[in-house]
């Protein structure tokens, strides 16, 4: 799946909604992603995530 910075997406890890920001300097060969959190008390908060830990819906 290709990530497109500006949009939303879930993150498998903790299910928190993200939005992409840019990707930034990959970490063991994975690409990663700089996104950001848009709901709850840490809405506003950056963290770089692996990219292939960032989907569109939840299962």
């Amino acid at each position: 799946m290709t990530i497109e910075a500006g949009k939303t997406y879930f993150f498998t890890k903790s299910g928190n909604e993200v939005r992409a920001i840019a990707p930034t300097t990959p970490y063991r060969s994975q690409a990663m992603w700089e996104v950001e959190r848009t709901g709850g008390a840490s809405a506003g908060k950056r963290m770089d995530v692996p990219a292939r830990a960032l989907v569109t819906q939840l299962n």
